[in-house]
């Protein structure tokens, strides 16, 4: 039985839906909350984390997979998993950026926007990246004794930021994953439609590091006429920030600034998506793949920070996207022309559709774990 470790996040539940195609009741799905579960849907394999000694403290595992690394995870690992048991470590992006490169210098937030000229951010930002660098010792030290093989949500470039950071891992073995298969994602009805409407889209959440008001700077430079500016801000974040964004928003654009505060259906969020034909998004780091794969196969133009490790990846792949940095009239004007719009779609269905999804869980997880042991 394959144990996995995971948050109370949406994207658990196709997680679960797809290893069970791959590896039907041989899943074991350990929440890592003290609520009650608010996104992942109670199931006879899934169990919250305290629960775990009770049922199953003596059970044998094929093999775990920490689906984003924490302390509370690596405190689990040590306690509970034999240490002959082959663990993967999938990468989320915060685990790995956050927690990993942004105390050895990886530079994540746009130091120009108003929110970290703020005292109080500065402050919190110093101390973060002050007691990153102590908890990275622990961290770095758990990655070398007991994770076996690292995989990256689609962008091999994690491994390789990870390697570039701390060299003495490079023993550590690569294997590839991702969490958007692009059926599961958008649906039948989706996946046959392209984007029509003429709205903007900046970043995906409230997470500081998608950095809004770097995006917004670039795009407050030109003429949008009466084109309306959507940033979603229901999902992560604090208060502070989204306030801060709010402003600079309203500063911006006036009323053609819309925050999107109330968390939608994925459904009514995909619609909300078609009307999208410009999509920017202001991460220093990798994020918000999803939401990149969903405005690419539909036909936006997206805009990445030139600095994103993810615009290498997309560059790697072929992908025609473009720089943040260099983001012009001509380029808000004229829409993503057919032939682009066909070929990116084109690369999406042939590498994030769940077949594919199916034999990599099925090569790196379930073959490769009885190879092991």
């Amino acid at each position: 039985m394959i144990l996995h470790l995971v948050h109370d996040e949406k994207i658990i539940n196709r997680t679960i839906a797809i290893f069970e195609e791959a590896a039907p009741k041989d899943n074991l799905f350990v929440v890592f909350t003290r609520h009650k579960l608010k996104h992942v849907h109670n199931q006879e394999n899934v169990i919250l984390f305290k629960d775990f000694e009770k049922k199953y403290g003596n059970t044998e595992f094929s093999s775990v997979i920490i689906h984003f690394l924490n302390s509370r995870k690596i405190r689990f690992v040590n306690k509970n998993i034999n240490k002959k048991t082959p663990i993967y470590w999938i990468i989320w992006g915060n685990d790995l950026y956050n927690k990993l490169l942004y105390p050895k210098g990886f530079e994540l937030y746009d130091k120009q926007s108003s929110y970290h000229k703020n005292t109080k951010s500065f402050i919190r930002n110093f101390f973060d990246k002050l007691i990153g660098k102590f908890k990275i010792i622990k961290i770095e030290n758990f990655i070398s004794n007991r994770i076996n093989y690292v995989v990256t949500d689609a962008t091999k470039n994690d491994y390789e930021m990870l390697l570039k950071y701390y060299p003495r891992l490079k023993n550590i073995q690569w294997k590839e994953f991702f969490y958007y298969p692009i059926e599961s994602i958008l649906g039948s009805d989706l996946m046959q439609k392209k984007v029509k409407g003429n709205n903007i889209q900046i970043g995906n959440s409230a997470s500081v590091t998608n950095n809004h008001e770097y995006a917004m700077r670039f795009l407050s430079k030109l003429n949008l006429d009466n084109r309306n500016i959507y940033v979603p801000l229901s999902y992560s974040g604090t208060k502070e920030y989204k306030e801060s964004v709010k402003r600079k928003g309203l500063e911006y654009f006036g009323d053609n600034f819309k925050a999107l505060d109330d968390f939608l259906p994925l459904e009514d969020y995909n619609q909300l998506m078609l009307s999208f034909d410009i999509a920017i998004y202001g991460n220093f780091r990798q994020e918000a793949l999803g939401n990149i794969l969903i405005s690419l196969y539909l036909g936006a133009k997206v805009f990445l920070a030139e600095s994103n490790p993810v615009y290498l990846w997309a560059e790697k792949l072929n992908l025609r996207l473009f720089k943040l940095e260099s983001i012009s009239q001509t380029d808000i004007d004229q829409p993503l022309d057919i032939q682009s719009q066909t070929h990116n779609r084109n690369i999406i269905l042939e590498i994030y559709n769940t077949q594919r999804l199916k034999s990599l869980i099925k090569e790196n997880f379930i073959n490769n774990s009885k190879e092991t042991n």
